[in-house]
């Protein structure tokens, strides 16, 4: 009988270290070295986990898409019955540390690269709309009354805010500054209530 493969755990360590590495240094300065050193492997490893930089590119996009589909899910599930709309900003402008700046600094980076990439543009757009539509979702859920456009304004609206602000959680932004996103974000839902 052969050893136990630990496959998933050195992808996943690798993984890490790439999304790491691409929100220090960009998708450019993300080589198979840096990566290997933030890892603490070989590169020979990494190159075997990752490829080529094509390659690199479309597991890191993978990896990406799939941990931001993932969390998106597991949040609107979690949500409670009443008053799903505040619990969801609540969570969203909470703790900037809850959430991984990394991850987000690693999908602003496949976001730039997309202008030159079709398919990862369609990929990183449909996972943007498809977050959004949940977030609609949940407004329409809490505020059954409000238009359907005026759900999706405000959830586009949220979204928006919610990732300007993720974005610059690297640059510990005063709490004022992330008060005023989420005072934003809690009128866009409050508005929903009295559209008058």
């Amino acid at each position: 009988m052969g050893r136990p493969s630990n496959r998933d755990e050195r992808y996943g360590q690798v993984m890490e270290a790439f999304v790491r590495c691409v929100a220090r240094m960009g998708l450019d300065g993300a080589t198979l070295s840096t990566i290997a050193k933030e890892a603490g492997l070989t590169r020979p490893l990494i190159r075997h986990h990752l490829g080529n930089r094509d390659e690199m590119i479309v597991a890191l996009q993978d990896y990406v898409l799939d941990q931001f589909n993932s969390a998106a899910n597991e949040l609107v599930a979690a949500l409670p019955d009443t008053e799903p709309a505040h619990a969801l900003v609540n969570y969203l402008f909470s703790d900037p540390s809850d959430s991984s700046p990394d991850l987000v600094l690693a999908f602003a980076a496949l976001t730039a690269r997309a202008s030159e990439d079709a398919g990862l543009r369609a990929n990183c757009r449909a996972s943007i709309l498809g977050f959004e539509a949940q977030v609609a979702e949940v407004l329409q859920r809490n505020y059954p009354e409000a238009s359907q456009i005026n759900t999706q304004e405000a959830a586009h609206g949220i979204v928006a805010l919610y990732f300007n602000t993720a974005s610059l959680a690297a640059l510990e932004m005063p709490a004022e500054w992330v008060n005023r996103s989420k005072a934003m974000a809690v009128s866009l839902c409050e508005n929903l209530a009295d559209p008058a």
